[in-house]
């Protein structure tokens, strides 16, 4: 050691220490790492001969002696470590020469409590004697049960993860059971089981716990129905329990770090009943960090439906998780009384707690309503959508017109129309006529010859027959055909719309963009019902083509017009000046009844159900690059401003148009600055990853917008705007206003969709077989079954360190 001398070192924690002081046992390797220290200058006695002896000849280094300047004295360290009573060098041996501290050391070494504090040493540092023994088999023991619970939690994931239950027959659960490979044992037991057989440290675990527990139920007086109490086999429901909680819980508090890391979000929430007739409410918070997301936070299971009872559910849920309600800049809802009521609403409710606040109706639940309300304008429509759903179920009721169909058709299976969902007549539509312009696609020609079949056949009853004679007439009509291209032109504007509203981290820039898109051309569209026309036309020539090559009876052709209808002529009484009224051609009339009937309800219906927030969308129109402008007019930015001043107290709408201005200025060359970097990131894409893997990249990385070639960013969306602030840095000082404007403005939901996400899974994880978790059980499943990444990025450790808190047992078995 150095001549310098420390006069303290660190215990374990983190505590200083006198360096020549009586250690504790837990501190012997820092006070061993000191000492011996045995300095050579600046000293007032022999360094030589205290320090080493001579014996027969050769030379022997004191090991045990160390010396303190501060203290001027010698010190057994030994005797200090290990002793148990005090002597002349433990309290320490003045170096003086009146002390004669040369024959002092030589009678301490010949004692024999120092002798036997060597041989503790000698212990001590070949880690033999019997604590440091017991310690070391303890830490491999609790090793080994930590490495098992590593593969349990990795089995819960998987279990959380894909929704599946996890227990298992009555009986059947028991470890003393698990050698019989007869029984059901469950999901999370029958998946340690599989593994086992690979896995040597799980196997070796399986096979002592199951042997014990045989033992431990053959030596039982009384046997009983279940597994024998006071024996830890980490296999247990109470041990997958204590998995589960741990991980809901580490979730939701990963959530709840992520979402406090922005400064404000919003809330999207909607209610079902589930299989146990209890209103389940579900809650998702919508935040901008890094990217835009949207989590699920909490299930709750709601005793009232009221309006304040919502409100005071989820402040109760924020409040669990550390969050503030006050930060909250909007909320989502569905169309119900109780959830957007102007005086009782959950939305009037939370103006309360967060004013300001700002409620937006779902657009998809809005563009929902629009499509069922055009659909039932006319009898025309209802009888197309009527014949479609007709047509399914009548194939449906009976498997013999079950087999007719599938010998017919290259599919294998008919839509049936739902009642709420608008965009299952799409799917039907399509399903049946193709997509617009492309009728090859479609099963129009396979429904006809099925129907056909059926009527023909004598296997029937005349019934049947009957019915099936009356689709297809109705099928080969031409007001059918012309209203399905209507209807088929239609959905292919609203249908990409609808898409992107069901997408996780959907903007409400893009969507309010989209939306008006459609309006516009859906206005476009409204008159020309000739190309309507046309496009049937060519729709009819090409199905009798098919017919006449299938050799279908002539007498079974698509009308190529209408019927031409005789005009009634009311009889004129003598004197009466009044003349019939002037004849329409039933072309026109269709044009006039259906189709600009049809046009102008959506178009009105899109009009005003998206009409409201109008000052939002004035504001938005000014941050999209594909509009910037640097005449921003003066009342910019008025109401966004007063919206974010609990945010920053400084900001006004004249410092947001001045940072606006400024940036639309240098926009051009910022984004192709940007563009470099965007193309380096994109090339980092797997090329091997498959039509699966891109579908899942497109749902949850919302806030990436790339062109149509998807190599780089678009640079012409409110998207791309932030990532370009953020990432360069330009948010903290140069724009820091207008980047508190573009993060507010991703945060804010327009839809609530996420919730009916949800529900999906609610179905799928709590059913009728399994109909018996309790509310937590249930919340933690469900979360770990939508938020996959979260759940996968959780550290068992500290799963493994969290369950070691929960009883004395767990804590002496998997406790480092």
């Amino acid at each position: 050691m150095n001549d310098d001398e420390a006069s303290t070192y660190k215990d374990s924690t983190g505590k200083f220490i006198d360096c020549f002081e009586k250690p504790l046992a837990s501190n012997l390797h820092s006070f061993f790492k000191y000492h011996p220290f045995q300095p050579f200058n600046n000293v007032n006695f022999n360094p030589t001969k205290a320090y080493f002896r001579k014996e027969n000849n050769s030379t022997f280094k004191r090991q045990w002696l160390t010396y303190s300047k501060n203290k001027n004295s010698f010190f057994c360290t030994f005797c200090l470590a290990f002793g148990s009573d005090d002597n002349r060098l433990t309290s320490g041996l003045k170096a003086e020469s009146i002390n004669n501290p040369y024959t002092r050391i030589k009678e301490h070494e010949k004692k024999s409590d120092h002798v036997n504090n060597c041989e503790a040493f000698l212990h001590y540092t070949n880690a033999t004697d019997i604590k440091s023994r017991f310690s070391t088999s303890k830490h491999y023991e609790v090793e080994r049960k930590r490495a098992v619970f590593h593969r349990l939690i990795d089995i819960i994931k998987l279990i959380g993860k894909r929704g599946l239950s996890y227990r298992g027959a009555k009986n059947a659960e028991a470890a003393y059971t698990l050698d019989n490979s007869a029984l059901d044992h469950g999901n999370f037991l029958e998946i340690v089981l599989l593994l086992s057989k690979y896995d040597p440290l799980l196997k070796e675990h399986v096979d002592k716990v199951v042997s014990k527990s045989q033992n431990a139920k053959s030596h039982k007086n009384e046997t009983t129905s279940g597994r024998p109490g006071g024996l830890l086999t980490f296999l247990s429901k109470t041990t997958a329990d204590y998995i589960i909680e741990e991980l809901g819980l580490l979730m939701k508090k990963e959530i709840a770090k992520q979402i406090k890391q922005s400064e404000f979000f919003t809330i999207q929430i909607d209610s079902t009943q589930d299989i146990n007739v209890h209103d389940q409410l579900s809650v998702i918070i919508r935040f901008v960090s890094e990217d835009v997301n949207e989590r699920l936070i909490a299930l709750v299971d709601c005793k009232s439906g009221t309006g304040k009872n919502l409100c005071d559910d989820v402040c109760q849920v924020l409040k669990n998780l550390n969050l503030d309600v006050k930060n909250c800049i909007g909320s989502s809802t569905d169309g119900a009384s109780n959830m957007r009521g102007q005086y009782n609403g959950f939305s009037a409710w939370l103006n309360k707690e967060s004013p300001e606040q700002v409620h937006v109706w779902c657009y998809a639940h809005v563009l929902n309503l629009v499509m069922i309300d055009t659909t039932q304008i006319c009898v025309q429509s209802k009888n197309l959508f009527g014949l479609l759903n007709s047509i399914a179920v009548f194939v449906r009721e009976s498997y013999l017109r079950m087999h007719t169909w599938e010998a017919n058709s290259r599919f294998k299976f008919i839509s049936v129309i739902g009642d709420t969902r608008w965009w299952a007549k799409d799917r039907c539509l399509t399903k049946v006529f193709g997509s617009f312009k492309h009728p090859e696609e479609g099963l129009y020609i396979d429904i006809i010859k099925t129907l056909l079949e059926i009527h023909l056949s004598n296997t029937f009853s005349p019934d049947v027959c009957f019915r099936a004679k009356c689709l297809v007439d109705s099928l080969l009509k031409y007001e059918t055909i012309l209203t399905a291209h209507i209807f088929q032109q239609i959905f292919v504007s609203t249908t990409p719309v609808s898409n992107y509203l069901q997408v996780k981290g959907m903007n409400v820039v893009q969507a309010f963009q989209m939306i008006k898109q459609t309006i516009k051309t859906l206005r476009l569209q409204s008159r020309k019902c000739n190309d309507i026309v046309k496009h049937a036309k060519k729709f009819i020539q090409w199905a009798n083509d098919k017919m006449d090559e299938l050799e279908i009876e002539l007498d079974y052709r698509v009308e190529e017009k209408f019927h031409a209808k005789r005009i009634s002529k009311k009889k004129r009484m003598p004197g009466e000046e009044v003349s019939d009224e002037s004849y329409i051609d039933p072309n026109n009339r269709f044009e006039i009844n259906v189709h600009n009937v049809v046009y102008d309800q959506i178009v009105t219906s899109l009009e005003k159900r998206f009409g409201s927030h109008s000052q939002l969308y004035n504001d938005l129109s000014y941050l999209i690059p594909e509009y910037f402008n640097i005449d921003v007019p003066e009342i910019a930015f008025e109401w966004m401003s007063y919206k974010l001043k609990r945010f920053d107290q400084n900001i006004t709408a004249g410092i947001i148009q001045s940072e606006l201005k400024d940036f639309i200025c240098k926009w051009p060359k910022i984004k192709n600055i940007a563009k470099t970097s965007e193309n380096v990131f994109e090339d980092n894409i797997d090329e091997d990853s498959g039509e699966e893997g891109n579908g899942e990249i497109e749902n949850n990385s919302n806030n990436r917008c790339l062109s149509i070639g998807g190599r780089e960013a678009c640079k012409n969306c409110i998207v791309c705007c932030y990532n370009v602030l953020k990432k360069y840095n330009l948010h903290t000082t140069a724009y820091r206003n207008l980047f508190l404007v573009y993060k507010y403005v991703l945060t804010l939901s327009c839809t609530q969709v996420r919730c009916e996400t949800t529900f999906s899974k609610l179905k799928y994880i709590l059913n009728r077989l399994r109909n018996c978790l309790s509310q937590n059980k249930l919340e933690h499943f469900l979360i770990m079954s939508i938020e996959k990444d979260i759940l996968m990025n959780i550290d068992n450790e500290d799963v493994i360190n969290n369950i070691s808190q929960r009883s004395r047992l767990l804590s002496d078995s998997l406790k480092l």
